[in-house]
């Protein structure tokens, strides 16, 4: 006999932070009971991937969302180490992990993908920015690192961000919950969940939430930066019999943002200040160093998205399960740029998109054997992507003096482009239990898509590219070894491949400076290894996992920058190395404590990236190369250290009213925000410190909570993005100052 047969202790190790699973339980026993502080429930957490083996995975359960306030994607990063999320605005959100996912692509160059897959209930969001609806009443969100194609499909080279909602119950539920906080922030939010009959049951989540300014726009005398969105999502959820259910989500979401960018500096070149003189000529009055800007005219995104899926779920005989998910998504935006400046150079402008996607998918799972189990499947996925750039350049003398010349005088630069995407996929995935403390996981997938597009500009270096086809076989592979060494202790080595679609060049810039062959983007490819531990020790009071990661991206996809056509388009560059340490700590010291630490050591380098674009302080000297030799380089966005620590502290007080305290420190070192490593776009480190308490009781059949949060406690100035502008200009999205609110809430 074994002396640590697998079947005891594999629950308690299958997950890289299962001490999160665990850091909240206190909570849930209180909240149940009025006097009995022993009695502890563990909160319950989506059931992984039977399939996915160890791996950095980082987990975070709906309760503890709500309970560190996150309702954003962007701020996913606050709680994950290594996780970057760039917004500008809903459609210009770009994902990294481990520095590797977006190569600098603008989302208005529609040709190519992010290798960040993000899901929604098993549901692939084609672009971040799908995601930009309040992160409410969720029950799960796993952050995934490294090449995931197996599993979860193309283009998640970098990783995959996998976001589940909580189901309909046939217990009825329900839970209204408001927050108002400085600058008129307030979101308020109402669940109700129950039977509709008694096969049948429904939940609906409904979501209004408004964000008051905080840039001062001293022409208008506006407070820029603020927003306001209307959420909904219904469910149904239909089991006739034990062995069926067919899950139904539709969601409608709608938002106005007033996005903005601040000048961080206008940098001397040669000896002047190019844009502050640009900027004298035409009479204009610059504003820089603060929260605020000096503008004539304001940008305004308006977005509105939706989409419906179908899950159906079967159990077949000998304990098959058969699961199908069906999707069709729509994503709409309408942007309105501006300048920046208090003369009227351009306005009106943006790139307004249609992007409809759709998907089938199916899966079959074996059942769990002893020494054998499985999943196959075959997935179709569809998209066609629609844009209309618009730049709308004033007439008159100062637009010319300006830019210099009157090649945008009065002009109206206009530019179509459309991309039309299918991919059809099989995949097969395994798990050989070798012995009780030895498993070998295998998987492969692979990938067929056609892409075709076009794209066309007029009134200014007029291109018609024509019809453009592109065919790709896109494969990956995953084989991990998981040992168990004791109880509490198991280690792992997962290897992995995996290719990101490639990508039409829709940019006229292409073609003029590389030729016609140039509009084609290979493919780029992501070799990734991984070798980790998971511990918990203590009765489950410690919990410690650590990797040591590595990722090498060939053929990496990024942008240049053509002078002539004043236009970005996409390179296959060289090799991009990713390279580091992850730890993830869990403390329970006493009862109704828990601490969290999750970490990243993070080395990114271009180990080969000749011709790329140059930054400002290069390419607007005189004599200024063609292209800079990036080799040897950090990757941008790449900080090298990035850290969260969270703490909670939840006791019972007088009267059975539970009280807690809890805070949570967010770091992150310096990175470039470009992917020319200027040292314009050089994005200082900074730490964010986020406090909050409150108390909760019974009251009725329900319980109701009341919280007091300051979010960017100190007041930190810090940049979410941070990019070149003309003449040798910074212009930097910056984030939120401090904010103090309170939430009140009631469960029922």
């Amino acid at each position: 006999m074994k002396l640590y047969p697998k079947q005891k202790y594999r629950p308690l190790v299958t997950g890289i932070a299962l001490g999160q699973a665990l850091a909240f339980t206190a909570s849930a026993a209180l909240a149940d009971s009025n006097t009995q502080l022993a009695t502890v429930q563990v909160e319950g957490v989506r059931q992984a991937d039977a399939q996915q083996p160890p791996a950095s995975i980082q987990k975070l359960s709906g309760k503890t969302l709500e309970q560190q306030g996150v309702y954003r994607l962007e701020d996913l990063q606050q709680l994950v180490s290594g996780l970057d999320v760039a917004t500008v605005d809903p459609y210009d959100t770009r994902l990294t992990i481990r520095g590797v996912g977006d190569g600098g692509g603008s989302e208005i160059n529609i040709g190519m993908p992010s290798g960040v897959g993000l899901f929604l209930d098993n549901v692939y969001l084609s672009r971040p920015g799908m995601m930009s609806n309040d992160l409410l009443d969720i029950e799960s969100a796993d952050v995934l690192s490294g090449p995931q194609g197996t599993l979860y499909g193309f283009n998640t080279t970098g990783g995959a961000i996998d976001i589940h909602s909580r189901k309909p119950t046939f217990t009825p539920e329900g839970s209204i919950r408001q927050s108002i906080g400085q600058r008129g922030y307030t979101q308020t939010q109402a669940m109700f969940s129950g039977p509709l009959t008694e096969n049948l049951a429904g939940r609906i989540n409904l979501s209004h939430t408004e964000k008051g300014g905080y840039i001062k726009n001293e022409y208008t005398g506006h407070e820029l930066g603020g927003s306001n969105q209307d959420g909904m999502r219904g469910q149904l959820l239909w089991q006739p019999a034990d062995d069926f259910s067919l899950r139904i989500i539709a969601d409608l979401n709608q938002s106005t943002s007033y996005p903005v960018s601040v000048l961080e500096s206008a940098n001397a070149i040669n000896g002047t200040v190019p844009y502050l003189d640009r900027a004298a000529l035409v009479g204009a009055h610059v504003v820089s160093g603060g929260y605020k800007v000096n503008t004539d005219d304001e940008n305004e995104a308006y977005v509105r998205q939706g989409g419906i899926s179908a899950q159906a779920d079967w159990v077949l005989a000998n304990g098959f399960n058969l699961r199908t998910v069906s999707s069709y998504r729509y994503f709409g935006y309408q942007p309105n740029n501006t300048d920046g400046l208090d003369i009227p150079l351009y306005a009106g402008s943006g790139a307004d998109v249609r992007d409809r996607v759709w998907s089938q998918d199916i899966r079959l799972d074996s059942p769990r054997g002893e020494y054998f189990d499985y999943a196959l499947g075959a997935t179709y996925w569809g998209e066609n992507l629609d844009t209309f750039a618009h730049d709308y350049y004033a007439p008159g003398s100062q637009t010319t003096k300006y830019y210099g010349t009157n090649a945008n005088t009065g002009k109206e630069i206009k530019r179509w482009g459309e991309v039309n995407d299918t991919v059809f996929s099989l995949y097969a995935q395994g798990t050989w239990h070798v012995t009780d403390e030895l498993d070998i996981t295998g998987g492969i997938r692979d990938s067929y898509e056609k892409k075709s597009g076009s794209f066309r500009r007029v009134n200014k270096n007029d291109f018609d590219s024509g019809e453009l086809n592109q065919y790709s076989q896109l494969p990956a592979a995953m084989l991990n070894f998981n040992y168990y060494f004791m109880p509490g202790l198991q280690g792992y080595l997962t290897v992995a491949y995996g290719e990101k679609s490639g990508g039409l060049n829709v940019s006229s810039g292409a073609a003029g400076k590389a030729g016609l062959d140039s509009l084609m983007i290979d493919p780029e490819s992501t070799r990734g290894g991984e070798l980790g531990l998971k511990s918990h020790w203590l009765d489950n009071r410690l919990s410690v996992d650590v990797a040591l990661f590595w990722s090498e991206v060939r053929k990496f996809q990024t942008t240049a920058y053509d002078l002539e056509s004043q236009s970005s388009y996409l390179i296959n560059a060289g090799t991009m190395r990713s390279r580091g340490l992850e730890a993830n700590l869990t403390l329970k010291p006493l009862d109704g404590l828990t601490v969290n630490f999750n970490g990243t050591l993070l080395d990114n380098k271009y180990l080969d990236f000749k011709g790329g674009k140059c930054p400002a302080e290069v390419s607007l000297a005189p004599n200024a190369p063609t292209s800079c030799d990036m080799s040897g380089e950090r990757v941008f966005r790449s900080p090298k250290v990035t850290y969260n620590l969270t703490s909670r502290y939840e006791w019972q007080t007088y009267g059975a009213l539970l009280a807690f305290v809890s805070g949570r420190y967010s770091y992150r070192t310096w990175s470039y925000g470009t992917v020319d490593n200027s040292e314009f776009t050089r994005v200082p480190g900074y730490g964010l410190l986020n406090l909050s308490t409150g108390l909760g009781g019974k009251y009725g059949d329900g319980n109701w909570n009341a919280s007091l949060w300051a979010n960017n406690v100190t007041n930190k100035r810090y940049y979410r993005t941070l990019n070149t502008g003309d003449y040798g200009s910074a212009f930097g999205v910056l984030g939120e100052p401090r904010t103090v609110g309170m939430s009140l809430g009631y469960d029922f």
